[in-house]
């Protein structure tokens, strides 16, 4: 099985088919596991554009939390679906992977630009030393 149906079976465990609203959970979807643009998300959902992008990014804060706190619980505690494709997802992860095994759809945190850094981190552009 690709890795795009297993994402979406694993979004049916009982585990996470309860996690946040039809809304987040579509645009998620469509974004980050179907790969649409912003444009074709919104109007296969029936909603804006401009409200697609914040959408799938509370559905993905919502399910990275719940898969932490999955992982801090025992596993004797994890449905047997979830853990089967918890582990077939595992194995499908490159083994570089610099994400702790909690990457979730396209952000990478290495590759902000300096204006996400100051507003990160609340203070004027940062200085790099090869500036």
């Amino acid at each position: 099985m690709n890795t795009t149906e297993l994402l979406k079976r694993f979004l049916q465990v009982p585990e996470l088919s309860t996690l946040g609203s039809p809304e987040e959970r579509a645009a998620f979807i469509a974004l980050r596991i179907n790969n649409l643009t912003v444009r074709e998300a919104g109007h296969a959902i029936g909603i804006s554009k401009s409200s697609v992008q914040n959408l799938a990014v509370r559905f993905q804060t919502k399910l990275r939390k719940k898969i932490v706190e999955m992982e801090k619980k025992r596993r004797s505690l994890w449905s047997g679906e979830y853990a089967r494709l918890h582990e077939d997802l595992l194995e499908q992860l490159p083994e570089d992977d610099d994400y702790g095994g909690h990457k979730i759809g396209d952000f990478e945190p290495d590759n902000l630009s300096r204006e996400d850094l100051a507003e990160a981190f609340g203070r004027g552009a940062p200085r790099f030393e090869d500036e």
